[in-house]
């Protein structure tokens, strides 16, 4: 339908609730001659007369009684659309889909997800858990959560870091005391190691391992892609591994897991929220990728 139609009927519906084309045009703010030219090209292009005016009144014809209830219900649904989209514009609304790495969630579940949908219980909330390769585009997400290693620049996305995670090998107490401190890259190398599975994908630790310059390979005698199962491994002995610093803070503290030699280096990884560019972005999506910048920043 064109926008001179829409006018048409607006018109239309304008004359029939009032009665009358001068009372139309005068609420309307326009000439009476442009209410009857527009009421008269509604007329024609329909085939069929819907008012009947004389000098001194309008009333309308079976048809135009009957298309007068077809014309509210389809302005009404217009109105309905149009509110939907303002309210889009200015407050977090509907359902928002978001991909991200299957170690992350866990993490930030209490931290970011529960405070955000308590605080826009508008918004609908569906996350993938993925370490495959997702398209934001042709997968139809709204958000991405990538680690740096999988960037692929493209210029009709946005991309923030929000994470910047150090990295560190650790091992249980007891595994320690049993194997010992690793002095030398032979050494280590003869250990058992529990790390990420490699997957291809949206989050792959590609971290490098370095002593004193010498680029370390380890073979992972135990290997799963959830971050929080390496951690258990770990201490429960079945080996030492690499994990980020902020996680096991507290195992360290307490004596529970021990670092194995500070001349080992593990490179930093960081992580990054991706969204189509800005301009005409949905609040919900605004709102979302907010709160995981606003945890990235906490955690600095």
């Amino acid at each position: 339908m064109q926008n001179n139609d829409l006018n048409q009927i607006r018109i239309f519906i304008k004359v029939a609730q009032l009665k009358s084309f001068t009372k139309a045009a005068e609420f309307l703010g326009i000439e009476k001659s442009t209410v009857s030219s527009k009421i008269s090209q509604l007329e024609n292009r329909l085939g069929i007369r819907l008012l009947q005016r004389t000098t001194r009144s309008v009333s309308m014809t079976e048809a135009g009684v009957e298309y007068l209830g077809y014309c509210e219900q389809a302005l009404h649904t217009l109105q309905m659309g149009d509110n939907y989209i303002a309210e889009l514009s200015h407050t977090p609304t509907g359902r928002l889909k978001v991909c991200a790495p299957h170690n992350l969630i866990d993490f930030i579940m209490g931290i970011v997800i529960t405070p955000f949908l308590q605080e826009f219980p508008k918004v609908e909330l569906e996350i993938i858990q993925s370490n495959k390769s997702i398209s934001l585009i042709e997968d139809n997400y709204d958000v991405l959560i990538q680690s740096q290693s999988e960037q692929v620049a493209d210029s009709s996305f946005v991309y923030r870091k929000i994470y910047h995670s150090e990295w560190i090998l650790v091992a249980s107490k007891e595994f320690i005391e049993l194997h010992g401190l690793a002095k030398t890259p032979d050494e280590l190398k003869l250990l058992s190691s529990v790390g990420l599975a490699q997957t291809e994908g949206n989050f792959r630790l590609n971290n490098k391992i370095s002593w004193n310059n010498e680029v370390l390979s380890l073979k992972h005698r135990f290997s799963i892609n959830n971050m929080t199962s390496i951690i258990l491994a770990i201490k429960a002995g079945l080996g030492f591994g690499i994990v980020p610093k902020k996680m096991v803070s507290n195992e360290m503290k307490q004596g529970i897991l021990i670092e194995i030699n500070d001349k080992i280096k593990v490179e930093p990884s960081s992580l990054y929220v991706v969204y189509p560019t800005r301009a005409g972005q949905p609040e919900k999506t605004k709102a979302f990728v907010e709160a995981l910048v606003k945890w990235g920043d906490s955690r600095k």
